[in-house]
């Protein structure tokens, strides 16, 4: 075979493997994002499954609400912008979205974070992206 054909046939060559090499990695990198949106949508299914609501969405079920805490606001803050609520003189929280909190019946509306109580006012307790705030009617 003459030589220019040869040196012909080799750039042919050359660039169909260069070619081969760029469609190959599209492929994979095709499959990799199929995998990740794969993940991503596992995860995210997780994630519609947990008992907790998310920051958009929080539920009163008559003596009980809570909510997600957000990192860099305290807990009444949050409380405020998620529900209608009353405060007495002292500050304490007196009724959320109508539910008041009835003194004859020793009721007061309680702060939880993570499910213990907490150890200080919700006005003081700034809260992570990871807590679970929870108010509930508790009697003394």
């Amino acid at each position: 075979m003459p030589e220019k054909i040869k040196k012909k046939i080799e750039r042919i060559d050359r660039s169909k493997l260069v070619m081969f090499g760029f469609a190959s990695s599209l492929v994979v990198l095709g499959i990799l994002m199929g995998l990740i949106f794969e993940v991503k949508d596992k995860e995210y299914k997780l994630k519609a499954a947990t008992i907790y609501p998310t920051a958009t969405t929080s539920k009163t079920i008559s003596n009980h609400f809570f909510y997600k805490g957000e990192t860099g606001k305290n807990a009444l803050e949050i409380l405020k912008q998620k529900a209608s609520i009353e405060q007495d003189n002292s500050g304490m929280v007196s009724s959320v979205n109508g539910r008041k909190a009835d003194l004859v019946k020793h009721e007061y509306w309680a702060f939880y974070v993570n499910g213990s109580l907490a150890q200080v006012g919700a006005a003081d307790y700034q809260t992570k992206d990871s807590d679970k705030i929870e108010w509930r009617i508790e009697k003394y």
